[in-house]
């Protein structure tokens, strides 16, 4: 099944910027996956099984105390356009 995950990640840090931008990196690396950075969140596409693993693997990955929301929908949304590149 495609989903789309719409990801927030929050360091509990002041140094915020650089996990963050560490874990859109991690998530990049996933090549059987779609990844769309916006200034406010991340969108993740691809095969559910694939994009949790993903996600695990960028959350393992992280240093020190985060949170992360996550929101999923069961379908392929069309949310590439106007987003950041990495």
């Amino acid at each position: 099944m495609v989903v789309t995950t719409e990801l927030s990640l929050y360091p509990l840090t002041k140094d915020y910027e650089g996990p963050i931008i560490a874990f859109i990196k991690k998530l990049k690396e996933s090549i059987d996956i779609e990844v769309y950075t916006h200034s406010m969140s991340t969108y993740v596409k691809g095969e559910s099984q694939v994009v949790f693993a993903a996600v695990e693997a960028a959350l393992a990955s992280c240093d020190g105390t985060v949170s992360l929301v996550m929101k999923t929908i069961n379908r392929d949304l069309p949310v590439e356009g106007g987003f950041l590149e990495f």
